[in-house]
């Protein structure tokens, strides 16, 4: 909320500033803003338990390759940023534990073939999936679908070629994990995030306040 909170005071003063009235363009430039603050949250996050679990290289390579398909296929968000740069965080520190455990070219090629055939036929079906709050008209959506495409089938192509490049394993694993971040099963399990969040938050809020009444 504080992110969001900040992010709109910033959109409102820049556009009394310049004088633009376009509400469709200054609801951009708050979501722009809060996707910024949020970026920049999460990559402390990342940078931190990066340091902390010694998969600090693995875990920003992911990081920029979620973000760069993220910025096109768009994905699923939790309710509030914190909670987004903190999760997301704890997951890419996960996903590097896996991409180091089980390396991309040590998977058979059925398997690599199998998943990818998946991932097309996500992105086919389901980007650009946006989150609530981000005004997209329907011709940037149309071309946030069309790159989706092009970018996922750039994907395999780079994984076919180049399976032992240095760069492809986490270009594997970050691609598998953002189209996931499409799904609806994906969304079922946010939402139930989200829920644990929120209860967690009300019973934390209760606490608080019991203290303070002196109980």
């Amino acid at each position: 909320m504080v992110l969001k909170n900040w992010a709109t005071s910033w959109a409102e003063a820049l556009a009394r500033k310049t004088g633009e009235t376009d509400q469709y363009k200054i609801a951009l430039a708050r979501y722009m803003l809060e996707s910024l603050l949020s970026t920049f949250l999460s990559l402390l996050y990342i940078l931190l338990f990066g340091l902390i679990f010694g998969v600090l290289k693995t875990a920003l390579l992911l990081t920029l390759v979620m973000s760069v398909l993220k910025a096109v296929m768009g994905g699923l968000h939790l309710k509030t940023p914190l909670r987004c740069a903190l999760v997301g965080a704890i997951m890419t520190i996960i996903l590097s534990y896996l991409a180091l455990f089980l390396p991309y070219p040590q998977m058979p090629k059925p398997v690599q073939w199998g998943i990818f055939v998946l991932l097309v036929y996500i992105v086919w079906q389901k980007a650009p999936r946006e989150a609530k709050g981000k005004p997209l008209t329907a011709t940037e959506k149309k071309g946030l679908a069309r790159n989706s495409r092009v970018l996922i089938l750039l994907a395999a192509f780079i994984c076919w070629c180049w399976p032992e490049s240095v760069v492809t394993n986490e270009l594997f694993y970050g691609t598998a994990f953002q189209v996931l971040n499409l799904t609806d099963p994906m969304a079922k399990a946010i939402d139930g995030l989200d829920l644990l969040f929120d209860h967690g938050t009300k019973k934390f809020q209760r606490l608080i306040e019991f203290r303070r009444k002196g109980g």
